[in-house]
This record gives structure tokens, C-alpha cells and sequence, in this order.
């Protein structure tokens, strides 16, 4: 761990002092410069433009948390680095190879993103290798998480208690690192842009190379449509209007994926489902899909978010039992996999000064109302106050979340708060 932070700071200090030089240097069609918030780019070639693009986050906080289960009341505090991030993206021949590598130092994941684009030359489509965001998650799954507006603990790109996006992900995603195969193409149709893409991954979330026996793989595919024409940057994928969008924009996606024989019980893992066989006896695993629909609206510095998810199972002939004697139901079956759905609703504000105010409302609902389910009825309110600061390079940020659980199972109330500061450079 002490290597890790030592490389962290050799990297900052070398970042910090590129910044110091001179913008051009060396012939003339090589330069390097520093963009706030962005990193640090180096172009070599303006015929080729081979440009390299090194960027880090750092994001201390503290939690304080309070639980109220069964009349037995838990608190906790801790301060923690919630992200500590080290990204090296690299592009070549007018961005027709492109390269990503993101480090993260606050868990087990050391490299959290590593993947190889190649793009035709008109752009118009582009086939990705390698593990990053996946395409067939929810809106806000699809951002990175230095863009999120509630600020909190992440371990290897995932928030365990879910304050930084809600319910709907802390239920139903969890990771939003992938690797696998990804295409992707875009068009217009007059002045609206749609962007297709499709996927084939290994179904292991971040478990990239750690293949589960007797399991398949996750196919995948996503449509977004944005009627009013492109968001500024990736102001589509982003909660918060920062970029404050001088003209209405609006985009609609929706997704679906189908993972085969998935051994984690959202798809998004592996190893975390058991007692499940075949008509012979032999262990198995279900089917799980999983459809996203959501919408973001955005106009001067206003945004609305809205998000649905749906999780289901399929699968033939499986078994509780190596007799096959015992049916798996898909009530039962809500004991290993997340069966329901939810939404999650939330709106923002961000003034010309960067003080930005925002309200969330998550809804939970399981398939079945058991106590055995994993999926249990909950109510998610988020309050959030941010300040953003040299071109959202700096931000300050604290916000609250109370979630109400009430179902079959143990009722519980939860309040998470969190205070922290992020800086990127």
C-alpha cells in the first residue's frame, strides 16, 4: 500500500511540475500543456497527432453513519480517501487508436480500467477491447465517478452504501467496470443524434480474469437518442448541468442485457451464488437479465435525471438440490439474485458561480416480498450542496441520504452523511 501512495505522489509531483513549463516545447509541432481539471496533454505530430493525456483525482471525506435496525441503534464515522485516481488515456492518427489506462489506489482493484479502441476515420464507429464502463447500465452507471455531484467512500469503483447514486445502483449494479467486446457507431437523423451500441462481456464485472466454471457469457446493447441535437462534452452522462448547456438538450437511452449462467447475483461479480443444479446433478447457474431505461434533461445550468431498471431470471430445469428433486422458483431464486426493480428520480441546479443544489428520490421494489429476498422494499432521499471551482477542477461538496427499508424482512433506517473535497489535475 505505501508503494502504491508513493507512486500516487511521484506521479502528482511529475504532473504538477509539466504544468510549470513552458506550454511549447521542442519543435514546433510537439507541445505540452495543462488543461484545469483535464491533466496534463503532450502532442507529438500534428500530422498523426499522437496525444498523451495524464490525469489525477484525489477526493478526501469523512462519514458519519447512523443505523436504527430492530430498535438497536449503530453508529459509525470514518475518514477515508474516497477516490484516489491516476488515469493515462492516450490517442493516435486523428483518434483512430486510442488507449486507457485508470489506476485506483482505495481498494483491491489496482488497475480499475485498461482497454484498446480502434475508430474508423469518419468516427462513425469504433470497436473497444478491454475493461471499462459498460454500456448496459443505467445513465449514471455510465459516468465516471469524478463527475458524480453526491460525493462519498468508494472502494475499486463502488460505493457499498450506495450514498453516491442511490438505491437504484446500490441494489442492481454495484461495479460499472466490464471487460469484454464493444461496438460502438453514431448518426444523425437532420439535427438529432442517436448513438447504438452493442456488447459481449465476460459477465464477471471487474473480475476480468477470474472465469467462473459452468458460466457464460453477457451480451448486451444500448440505444441512446438525444432529439435536441449533442450535450457539450459528457454533460449526458453527468447528473449536473456544469457545463451549463446554453440550449435545451434532451436524451433518452435504453438497454438491455442478458447474462448467461451468471454466478453473481446481479451480474456484475462472480462466485457469490450457490446451491443451484442441473437435472444431473451438477451445479448451475440462472439466466439474468437486466433492462434500463432512463432520460436526462438539461437547460443553463438546471438538470433533471430520471432512471428505471428492471431485474429478471430465466433458465430451464434447475434445481436447489443435487437430487434435482426441488424445483428452483423464481420466488426462491430472489434468495440468490436481485429480483425487482427501481427508480431513482432526481433533480439539480448549478449557479454561473458554481453553487449547486440537488434532491434525489429512489424507489425500490422487490419481485416478491419475502424475507429471504435480497432485493427489500426501500424509499432513498438524497439532499446534496456542492461548490465548484476553477473550471469544476475543485469541489466541495456534503449531502445527506435517509433510507427507509420496510418488507418482510428485518426493518431498518439508515442516515449517511458525508462531507468531502475533490481535486483533479
Amino acid at each position: 500500500m505505501k508503494f502504491k501512495y508513493s507512486l500516487f505522489i511521484f506521479c502528482t509531483l511529475t504532473i504538477t511540475s509539466l504544468r510549470a513549463q513552458v506550454s511549447e516545447v521542442g519543435k514546433s509541432d510537439s507541445n505540452v500543456r495543462y488543461v484545469t481539471g483535464d491533466g496534463t496533454y503532450i502532442t507529438l505530430s500534428k500530422k498523426d497527432k499522437f496525444v498523451f493525456n495524464i490525469n489525477a483525482t484525489l477526493q478526501p471525506g469523512v462519514q458519519i453513519k447512523s443505523e436504527d435496525a430492530e430498535d438497536v441503534t449503530t453508529n459509525s464515522e470514518q475518514l477515508s480517501l474516497n477516490l484516489v485516481r491516476l488515469g493515462f488515456n492516450f490517442s493516435a492518427y486523428d483518434d483512430q487508436l486510442t488507449l486507457g489506462i485508470v489506476s485506483d489506489f482505495t481498494g483491491t482493484t489496482g488497475i480499475l480500467e485498461g482497454w484498446v479502441g480502434i475508430a474508423s476515420k469518419n468516427k462513425k464507429y469504433k470497436l473497444v477491447f478491454g475493461e471499462r464502463q459498460t454500456n448496459t447500465n443505467n445513465r449514471l452507471a455510465m459516468a465516471d465517478e469524478r463527475y458524480a455531484s453526491v460525493m462519498g467512500p468508494t472502494i475499486s469503483g463502488k460505493s457499498n452504501d450506495g450514498s453516491i447514486y442511490g438505491g437504484l445502483m446500490q441494489n442492481f449494479v454495484s461495479t460499472t467496470r466490464e471487460g469484454g467486446l464493444y461496438f460502438e457507431t453514431n448518426f444523425n437523423i437532420n439535427n438529432m443524434r442517436l448513438y447504438p451500441s452493442v456488447s459481449v462481456t465476460t459477465g464477471e464485472g471487474q473480475g476480468f480474469f477470474d472465469p467462473v466454471a459452468n458460466s457464460g457469457l453477457k451480451y448486451g446493447g444500448r440505444l441512446d437518442f438525444m432529439p435536441l441535437g449533442d450535450f457539450i462534452k459528457n454533460n449526458a452522462f453527468i447528473s449536473q448541468d456544469i457545463y451549463h448547456e446554453p440550449k435545451p438538450k434532451l436524451g433518452i437511452g435504453v438497454a438491455d442485457s442478458y447474462n448467461v449462467k451468471t454466478s453473481n447475483s446481479i451480474g456484475a461479480g462472480n462466485g457469490t451464488v450457490s446451491g443451484i443444479y442441473d437435472e444431473n446433478g451438477e451445479v448451475a447457474f440462472a439466466n439474468y437479465n437486466k433492462f434500463v431505461c432512463d432520460l436526462i434533461f438539461k437547460y443553463n445550468g438546471f438538470a433533471f435525471v430520471g432512471e428505471y431498471i428492471d431485474g429478471s431470471i430465466h433458465g430451464k430445469d434447475l434445481f436447489t438440490d443435487a437430487a434435482a428433486s426441488v424445483r428452483l422458483t423464481p420466488e426462491n431464486a430472489s434468495a440468490k439474485y436481485s429480483l425487482g426493480s427501481a427508480i431513482n428520480l432526481q433533480s439539480s441546479y448549478v449557479t454561473h458561480d458554481g453553487w449547486a443544489v440537488e434532491g434525489r428520490y429512489s424507489y425500490v421494489k422487490p419481485e416478491f416480498d419475502v424475507a429471504t429476498s435480497i432485493i427489500q422494499t426501500q424509499h432513498w432521499y438524497t439532499a446534496g450542496f456542492n461548490k465548484y471551482m476553477m473550471k469544476n477542477a475543485l469541489k466541495f461538496g456534503i449531502n445527506a441520504t435517509y433510507i427507509d427499508q420496510k418488507g418482510a424482512g428485518a426493518n431498518k433506517t439508515t442516515w449517511i452523511n458525508n462531507l468531502a473535497v475533490q481535486i483533479s489535475f
